[in-house]
């Protein structure tokens, strides 16, 4: 049994630019955080059983991994060339759909899983790339920032070229400003699920350029503000993101949630967003001082949303048990 734990992540600036419709034009930039939440892949492999089972929402048992219908574990397989039965079974921290990158995060770990298990372990910046092959050998409208920063951990920028090469970049954070990160900021699920591939696709229909430039410049800022220990003024970029944000696609809100963002407003939160591309999933709001933090937080689980601790990931995907 091979077991691997694989984080979630929040984008922080430069979401969106990340696609291929944008970056091979223009060139893209992310600024995001791996966080302790998370995707566990249990690989189980069969000696005598040829069959391939796949346990998720749904269970499956099939001959081939053709007839596989979960449809990421059927491109991981068909990827490193996988030949005789195996078991595997997802566990994840949240349900997908939600924002917080787990379609990245299930095919970096489950690649993670079986190519350590075929004696081939890859980089983290090599599950990242797979990931994302994945994602576009399916069609999806996916960019590279979900198993990028799943794969790497902690807090990481990426500077992606043209032809789609990534460089990879550590920002100099305080260890302070981690911390104050943490405590600063509130993270609600709203209870709601979405495609992220029709918001996304709905993106790339409409004449946003303008905008993705504006996104990036935004991210180019609040990484700025990391590196100089400036929350506060990452919670004003915050707010700045999101109207820039609402108007690449009317799928990004909803009436619900822009009184849920409203009341986090004027609760005293400075900023804040859905995370993800949008339309349902987890609001991350900024707060400045401990009072507004406390006050948000009574506002927004008034209403039902549920708060979720956030804390970052420092190691990304990682095995947590090989026994051969």
């Amino acid at each position: 049994m091979i077991i691997t734990r694989t984080p979630l992540r929040v984008s922080l600036g430069g979401g969106s630019t990340d696609l291929p419709s944008y970056y091979e034009r223009f060139g893209g930039f992310i600024f995001g955080v791996a966080i302790r939440m998370y995707f566990d892949v249990f690989v189980r492999i069969l000696r005598f059983d040829r069959r391939i089972h796949f346990q998720y929402s749904s269970y499956e048992a099939v001959d081939s991994m053709g007839e596989l219908k979960h449809n990421i574990g059927r491109e991981v397989l068909r990827l490193v060339d996988w030949g005789g039965g195996v078991d595997v079974t997802f566990k994840s921290d949240t349900p997908v759909g939600t924002g917080l990158g787990s379609s990245g995060s299930c095919a970096v770990g489950l690649l993670n899983a079986l190519t350590v298990f075929q004696q081939d372990p890859r980089s983290p910046q090599e599950l990242a790339e797979m990931s994302f092959q994945i994602t576009q050998n399916l069609g999806w409208s996916d960019g590279k920032q979900d198993p990028y920063l799943a794969a790497l951990g902690g807090f990481t920028v990426l500077r992606i070229a043209e032809d789609g090469q990534v460089r990879i970049e550590r920002p100099s954070i305080k260890p302070s400003t981690v911390e104050m990160f943490s405590r600063r900021c509130l993270l609600f699920y709203t209870g709601t699920r979405r495609d992220s591939n029709e918001v996304l696709k709905d993106q790339n229909k409409r004449k946003v350029l303008e905008l993705k430039h504006k996104t990036k410049r935004i991210g180019e800022f609040i990484l700025a503000a990391f590196e100089g220990g400036d929350l506060d003024r990452f919670g004003e970029l915050m707010h700045e993101h999101w109207r820039v944000k609402r108007e690449m696609s009317v799928l990004i809100s909803s009436r619900d949630f822009d009184d849920v963002y409203n009341l986090a407003r004027s609760s005293g939160a400075s900023g804040g967003k859905l995370l993800g591309a949008g339309g349902g999933g987890y609001f991350l709001f900024y707060c400045p001082t401990e009072g507004s933090r406390e006050s948000v937080r009574v506002s927004i689980s008034n209403i039902g949303l549920v708060e979720v601790p956030l804390e970052v990931d420092c190691v990304g995907t990682r095995v947590l048990l090989n026994v051969m």
